[in-house]
């Protein structure tokens, strides 16, 4: 069908061509605009519905670019008009059925960047940039309009709230679009397309849930796509290991933050996120880190409300993750470094950047500890030294001793003292950035200059750890 409809132009990836084809695609977006604005005017519909019809027939457009265009560069040209253009709409106070939302959200500025990058990921895997844009302009869509028709159950995300009966409703039109589209139009066994289907829309739904300020148009369609270039090519049983494992996680920190009100329902679900991201990439062995600072995270949250006086936990997906975002990275960049080694196992047993993850989990608990000992008026009292020293070695003992027990035979009191040294320099770090940036104790600002604080500490470590592995003799393939 869309061979037929563009064979009147010129031919496909020529420069003419190019141009024809993103002129064709400018205009039936101007004309998607156009009719929203209409709709707006002339029956005034909740902002929600305008908003999702333009996001909807958008999405429908870019799904299919791979059909339409080979450069890169014309998706990027058009991605920064469509971004321009909504950018001066947002600032003049135009496009009411895009802006008029109540809740703050750049979601319309994510989507260009999305799709550009999408696009330039899945070259040369069309089925997948589909099903990643399915999955956002569909069930996205679908999710929000229904959530806000028929959702009684909401939940809160910082300042969004959600349906529960939205996110149900997200999770199974998410499970049809990524399974309808692996069993039609790829080699993929039935019941690993299923499997596929119902984890990859577990997992999607939590990042829809936990996503705030509409970045979720820029997370859902790059998390999916990655998701399918892990899972795909994994056979069944393998797929519904995975599956059962995350959902055993889920139900354990869902239960957790059930029976101490330590988590808000999307805290508990970031959590999950990272507790599996670990399991999944790195291996069993590296949930135990994640684990035991969740334990830990308990622990200051029960200090804290007794010292301070403030209420008890509920904390939400931000504060997850600022205190995990470090160790979230290091994960993956040990995943791509067991892929692209061409011998992963001579260097740090094939898992490297495992130190520096353990140090970045007892870092930002060492300055957390350091946080709850300054509100605590016996220990405030002591010098500003030997709080730190003693908060380093709280936030170090405990992650860092069971955490490392399993690393590396003769290698556990050097990968303590890399950890150790993160753990203090952290503190260090954060010390500074308060006299430049003060913020209040455990405000916004505060954790992100916590997580700036452990991401400097592990990219001052880092060369001294890898050297110390040996890492002059690493190559890739």
């Amino acid at each position: 069908m869309i061979a037929a409809f563009v064979s009147f132009l010129p031919p496909f990836g020529t420069p003419a061509g190019e141009i024809a084809r993103a002129t064709l695609v400018a205009a039936a977006f101007a004309f998607i605009f156009v009719t929203a604005e209409a709709w707006r005017r002339r029956f005034h519909p909740p902002a929600e519905w305008t908003r999702k019809y333009v996001h909807f027939a958008g999405g429908v457009v870019t799904a299919f670019f791979p059909w339409l265009f080979r450069h890169h560069w014309t998706i990027l040209a058009l991605a920064a008009l469509s971004a321009g253009t909504l950018g001066i709409a947002r600032l003049t106070g135009l496009l009411g059925s895009v802006h008029a939302v109540e809740r703050e959200s750049k979601g319309e500025l994510y989507f260009p960047v999305g799709v550009y990058l999408l696009f330039v990921l899945a070259r040369g895997r069309p089925v997948f940039y589909l099903i990643a844009l399915f999955t956002l302009i569909v069930a996205d869509a679908l999710a929000a309009v229904l959530g806000k028709a028929y959702g009684k159950h909401r939940y809160l995300v910082t300042s969004d709230r959600r349906s529960f009966e939205g996110s149900a409703v997200f999770l199974f039109v998410a499970f049809l679009c990524v399974h309808l589209p692996l069993l039609l139009m790829t080699d993929i066994d039935r019941g690993a397309s299923v499997l596929i289907g119902v984890q990859l829309a577990l997992l999607v739904a939590c990042f829809e849930a936990i996503s705030t300020g509409g970045n979720d148009n820029l997370i859902l369609p790059l998390a999916t796509y990655y998701l399918l270039l892990k899972m795909t090519p994994r056979p069944a049983a393998a797929i519904g290991l995975q599956l059962v494992v995350q959902l055993a996680i889920l139900g354990v920190v869902l239960l957790l933050a059930w029976r101490t009100r330590f988590l808000s329902f999307s805290g508990a679900l970031a959590a999950h996120l990272v507790l599996y991201a670990a399991f999944s990439l790195g291996g069993p062995q590296w949930v135990i880190a994640p684990a035991l600072t969740l334990a830990a995270l308990l622990i200051v949250d029960a200090t804290v409300s007794r010292t301070v006086g403030v209420p008890r936990g509920g904390y939400h997906v931000m504060a997850i993750f600022y205190v995990s975002l470090v160790a979230v990275l290091l994960i993956f960049a040990d995943n791509t470094f067991a892929t692209l080694a061409r011998d992963p196992g001579g260097l740090g047993a094939g898992h490297p950047f495992y130190v520096l993850f353990v140090g970045s989990l007892a870092a930002p608990l060492a300055v957390l500890a350091f946080q709850v000992t300054g509100a605590t008026p016996r220990v405030r009292r002591q010098s500003t030294f030997r709080r730190a020293l003693g908060s380093a070695a709280l936030g170090l003992g405990a992650v860092a001793p069971v955490g490392l027990w399993q690393y590396r035979s003769g290698a556990f009191a050097e990968g303590l003292a890399v950890a150790g040294a993160m753990s203090g320099g952290a503190i260090a770090l954060y010390l500074a950035g308060r006299r430049l940036l003060p913020a209040p104790p455990w405000s916004a600002w505060d954790f992100r200059l916590l997580t700036m604080s452990v991401l400097l500490a592990t990219l001052l470590a880092t060369p001294f750890h890898l050297r110390w592995l040996g890492v002059v003799g690493w190559r890739l393939e």
